[in-house]
């Protein structure tokens, strides 16, 4: 129940008010001077107070300087009831914080509109403070969680980074001392994986620039009209070259004419889908990669023929960090997908997956070709 505090030292026009407030079912609390009304506004925090000027003991005014000065009563809505209605008197009133005036005599109606509409402002500015509260709290717990992320990127980063870097430096120092002791296929595969850790780095460092960029919302989507079919080609190749020993990369296009995408972004979608499924299908099995053009999308489907993904698991593919639980010691940072799928978003495209545990996943991606 609302309660309102009436500090009057009229005892009639007390009485009267207080009969009025409780017909209206407000909780009335009566004061006959200011030491009196502020010791129960200090005890009970009404919602509101109507207070009279002219007191014996403490005035009005000497009420209102005292309710603003404490933090816990500064926020109660105040209403000065007065015969004193000199334009001074009310600027002197309002300055002191008070914030609304009624002139002795006044009506039923007229005190019972005064106070719902300052009560009605009080409900108005709580909810405000309320909603700020919660953006704010909101504001912090991202910020938090954006230092979380932040740090768990540069953790993963590092240590991936220092294995690659690891295993260059492993493989150039076989090479140059044993280099005239090893075969000519020993020393293919030792280039090979000098080769491969520097395009696991490479591809680290895209991912993280590319993150980076969009995490902060400063990544720029710029399609351009190009051929697709050479780009994804290039790509292809460079990971055929790369992995030539291991797996078969097989790509088919339909697609021959020129379309509007962004190329560093189709580049990241490609390379990610392309790598993963390397990654995760054993070795001597074969890539699949078709590219086609239908109703206006440009649709790309890769196939491997690995592991597979858990059904449970399948919705959370596209979360930073999100690793399959059966994907044992295969090393990755869990950022790829992730990547692809905002990659996905900024082409306003789509991305769904099929996958079969022990029999391999197909990840397909449509994305509107742009007029």
């Amino acid at each position: 129940m609302t309660t309102i505090l009436i500090i009057e030292d009229d005892p009639a026009l007390r009485e009267e008010v207080i009969g009025w407030l409780m017909f209206e079912d407000y909780e009335a609390l009566e004061a006959s001077d200011g030491r009196e009304g502020l010791k129960l506004t200090q005890e009970q925090l009404p919602d509101l107070i109507l207070c009279d000027i002219t007191m014996p003991n403490l005035d009005g005014y000497g009420v209102i300087l005292e309710i603003r000065a404490n933090p816990l009563t500064a926020q109660i809505p105040f209403i000065f009831l007065t015969a004193r209605a000199s334009h001074e008197d009310v600027r002197k009133g309002m300055l002191l914080g008070a914030d609304d005036y009624l002139t002795k005599p006044f009506s039923r109606v007229e005190l019972l509109k005064a106070i719902q509409i300052r009560l009605k402002k009080k409900e108005l500015e709580e909810d405000a403070l309320h909603q700020q509260i919660e953006m704010l709290t909101a504001m912090v717990s991202q910020e938090r969680e954006q230092r979380l992320l932040k740090s768990r990127i540069v953790s993963m980063f590092s240590h991936d980074f220092r294995n690659s870097l690891a295993t260059i430096l492993a493989s150039s120092g076989l090479l140059k001392t044993f280099g005239d002791q090893l075969d000519s296929v020993q020393r293919q595969r030792t280039a090979e994986r000098i080769e491969g850790s520097v395009r696991r780095l490479m591809q680290m460092l895209d991912d993280m620039l590319v993150l980076a960029e969009m995490e902060s919302g400063r990544f720029k989507f710029s399609p351009q009209r190009l051929d697709v079919n050479a780009l994804i080609a290039s790509i292809v190749e460079e990971f055929q070259f790369t992995y030539q020993e291991s797996h078969t990369i097989h790509f088919e296009s339909q697609v021959s004419k020129n379309v509007a995408v962004d190329p560093q972004l189709i580049h990241q979608i490609v390379s990610n889908l392309i790598s993963n499924a390397i990654k995760y299908s054993p070795s001597g099995s074969t890539v699949e990669i078709v590219l086609t053009e239908d109703n206006g999308l440009l649709q790309l489907r890769v196939q491997d023929f690995g592991i597979g993904i858990p059904p449970n698991e399948q919705g959370q593919l596209f979360e930073l960090f999100h690793r399959a639980s059966n994907v044992g010691k295969i090393k990755g940072t869990g950022l790829g997908l992730a990547i692809v799928k905002q990659a996905i978003d900024l082409h306003g495209g789509k991305i769904m997956v099929d996958s079969t545990l022990n029999q391999g996943t197909q990840i397909s991606v449509s994305l509107p070709i742009a007029s």
